[in-house]
């Protein structure tokens, strides 16, 4: 497509994005040329990014990375911007348009979080919460438990350690490290 400042760049293309894992495509990485060794040079340097995989025959670059310490649309912006390509039209608006319902689940899960954690006056969130939940309901299901409607109360009480343990993964480690 040409213009009047000549020929427009194309547009990255997202082909494939969930938490930690991000594919795009472009013509430009079908060689390994200044555009590819740049936009993986660039994102090795960033904090959250586990690694970066170039593939020239498909053109397109995968990149792993660290939810919460990276985000995609900055990615996808730094990418298009490092290989002089074009954003894919509203990357958010396009994920949701062709995302599968995990996609979708993950993005209304975000949205509460978000929403949960602006009510308790930024002082806890969903990776609290549930958790706490949990723990909770297996104090009830071991003091009132009569039927099997409920799951043990010890099942509840390993599934509300087991998610926290998940969710503050990061934390946990970094506190369980040797201090310099």
């Amino acid at each position: 497509m040409t213009g009047p400042a000549g020929p427009r760049p194309e547009p990255l293309e997202l082909v494939h994005h969930h938490p930690g894992r991000l594919r795009v495509r472009a013509s430009a990485f079908r060689v390994a040329d200044e555009a590819s060794r740049a936009v993986v040079a660039m994102l090795e340097q960033l904090t959250g990014i586990v690694t970066v995989e170039h593939a020239t025959r498909t053109g397109s670059i995968l990149v792993r990375y660290e939810p919460g310490l990276v985000e995609p649309d900055a990615l996808l912006e730094r990418i298009a911007r490092a290989a002089e390509l074009d954003l894919p039209v509203d990357s958010r608006e396009a994920r949701r348009l062709r995302a599968s319902p995990a996609i979708l689940a993950i993005d209304a899960t975000r949205e509460l979080n978000e929403a949960v954690h602006e009510l308790t006056g930024f002082r806890a969130d969903l990776r609290a919460l549930a958790p706490a939940g949990l723990a909770a309901l297996a104090a009830y299901a071991f003091a009132q438990q009569e039927g099997e409607r409920l799951p043990r109360w010890d099942n509840l009480l390993y599934w509300s350690y087991n998610v926290f343990t998940a969710l503050h993964r990061r934390e946990i480690d970094a506190a369980s490290a040797p201090k310099p």
